[in-house]
């Protein structure tokens, strides 16, 4: 089943006059299931296309539809309803609020959208080996439990798709290994679409499928 499906995405960035072309002609489709691997150096457009696909950038010319609706068409509270209960986000860094424990950090997402499950909170705290860290503030823990503390909340509101945009890049070899790991048994045991964007390729080893970009484009 298509999740995503992209055709033809440009974007640009405008600062004054000038007009930078940062996505060119993009076209790929994502399937229920996926683990997509995006690389490409610094400044190809990696970070830009996982922000349009998950909507928090607008496209300038183009498609992208989700389970056969396009968002470009999408109003503002749809597009809101996308993000809370079909996406999760998995960030660089971990945006944990500091005066909330992990397991409120977890709750936040919950109650932003409009459910609370706190069985469900728990066994998210279970599956990423942090329930006994529950009570513990995010000063408290390492880069490496944070991180985990953020995949539970981007689990918590079920999510069919799950965004990461550099989830290892603040952690050592050992905590990213165990962090790419984790994702690969939710892509495999739960069946949720991961769309990762990474700068380490000796990472595409734990995705099915990768692009790489180079310049806003597609190179095979």
């Amino acid at each position: 089943m298509i999740l995503i499906d992209v055709n033809k995405l440009n974007k640009f960035y405008k600062q004054g006059k000038d007009r930078t072309h940062v996505l060119k002609n993009i076209s790929l489709q994502v399937n229920e299931g996926d683990f997509l691997g995006i690389v490409g150096p610094s400044g190809s457009g990696k970070t830009t296309l996982l922000y349009c696909l998950s909507s928090l950038e607008n496209i300038d010319s183009g498609e992208i539809v989700i389970e056969g609706e396009n968002i470009k068409g999408m109003d503002d509270d749809k597009i809101s309803d996308l993000r809370k209960n079909h996406f999760g986000f998995i960030f660089q860094f971990y945006n944990l609020i500091p005066n909330l424990t992990a397991y409120e950090n977890i709750l936040l997402a919950n109650v932003i959208a409009d459910k609370v499950d706190e069985e469900k909170i728990n066994e998210l705290l279970k599956l990423v080996d942090m329930y006994d860290y529950k009570n513990y503030f995010p000063n408290e823990l390492s880069g490496g439990m944070q991180q985990r503390i953020a995949i539970a909340r981007s689990l918590v509101n079920n999510p069919k798709i799950i965004f990461a945009d550099e989830p290892t890049g603040n952690l050592d070899q050992k905590k990213g290994k165990e962090i790419m790991e984790l994702l690969k048994k939710l892509n495999q045991e739960k069946n949720i679409t991961i769309i990762l964007v990474t700068h380490n390729e000796d990472y595409l080893k734990y995705c099915s499928k990768t692009i790489t970009l180079i310049d806003g484009e597609f190179i095979e």
